[in-house]
């Protein structure tokens, strides 16, 4: 329906803070965009509060939430109402478009809800203005929800659109901010590259990444990384295999996976990294050679052909050299 209305958005402070964002954005750093581009958003639609994050539809969950001006116990204290929430459904429905409270419900409807009554009336939140798109790489939600205190002081059609058409930039300046920062090393465009967050929903993925996981955990669908994978991220550890070598950088609530295009296995055959590799992560002789269908012998004699390749003498220093890039 909204659709059919006539736009009445100002064209020329729209363009302006459009331009603004994009020239000025790419300079903030990625820990602070939202804080800044919420505030720069404050000179076409005004607001007291906010909140900016992702979630996931099934199950219904919040992930990483940006808040402004407005209490953090909210994030513990929203799940309870997710079910309830006819705002969130209608932003759920028409994803790019842009949602006002006041279109879908009355103010006397409203204040009689649980929503309002357990949640609304602790937060301030008497009107809502919000927009969701879902991320190309990992489907997951992405949401900016604008409220406003005063209960007097509905957000407008205008404002409404203007939103609508402010949020694919917002969404697309904050995407070229986390590129930027994880893709600042000369070169890196051509590495097998991804941002993940703490849970290991994939955030941004290089072509090359996505093939060679999909290639190495054939069954793997979705935006989430293969359990493997999920283990290093959550201990920040480098992932080690005879097939894959990905280093685990964290930045806040993201991670930055890499792989290595060289060390210490490239140096070894597929056979003796897969046996370097168990070894070193505490695997015994005869496990190895039960796992891989080889005599014990034969996993010492490529434990000590590992040894000499690589230059080291004992467990310790081959767990170091395997960890090691060069």
């Amino acid at each position: 329906m909204h659709n059919a209305r006539m736009p009445n958005v100002d064209a020329g402070p729209l363009n302006a803070l459009i331009l603004h964002l994009y020239r000025d954005g790419r300079e903030v750093p990625l820990g602070s965009f939202q804080a800044w581009a919420v505030e720069q958003l404050r000179s076409l639609v005004d607001f007291d509060s906010a909140w900016w994050g992702n979630a996931t539809a099934h199950p219904p969950a919040l992930h990483e939430v940006f808040l402004h001006n407005c209490d953090e116990s909210i994030v513990d204290a929203y799940p309870p109402f997710v079910d309830g929430d006819f705002f969130r459904a209608a932003l759920v429905a028409s994803p790019g478009i842009s949602v006002n409270m006041s279109d879908l419900t009355t103010r006397a409807r409203y204040v009689r809800t649980a929503l309002y009554r357990q949640l609304g009336r602790r937060f301030r939140i008497e009107w809502s203005l919000g927009t969701l798109v879902i991320e190309p790489t990992s489907s997951l939600y992405e949401f900016l929800t604008l409220w406003r205190h005063d209960r007097k002081r509905p957000f407008s059609e205008t404002e409404r659109q203007t939103k609508e058409l402010l949020m694919p930039h917002l969404v697309e300046i904050h995407r070229a901010v986390r590129l930027r920062h994880f893709l600042r090393v000369p070169g890196v465009f051509n590495r097998e590259w991804a941002v993940a967050d703490a849970r290991g929903f994939l955030r941004e993925a290089s072509p090359a990444f996505i093939s060679r996981v999909s290639a190495l955990w054939p069954g793997w669908r979705g935006s989430a990384l293969p359990e493997p994978l999920l283990a290093s991220l959550r201990t920040g550890r480098a992932y080690v295999s005879p097939e894959l070598a990905l280093d685990v950088a964290s930045c806040g609530h993201l991670r930055y996976l890499s792989a290595r295009s060289d060390g210490a296995l490239a140096q070894l055959s597929a056979r003796e990294g897969e046996v370097a590799t168990r070894y070193a992560q505490g695997e015994t002789y005869s496990a190895i050679a039960a796992s891989l269908s080889l005599s014990p012998a034969t996993v010492r004699n490529h434990i000590a052909h590992c040894f000499r390749k690589l230059g080291v003498n004992n467990k310790a220093e081959l767990v170091r050299r395997l960890a090691d890039k060069a």
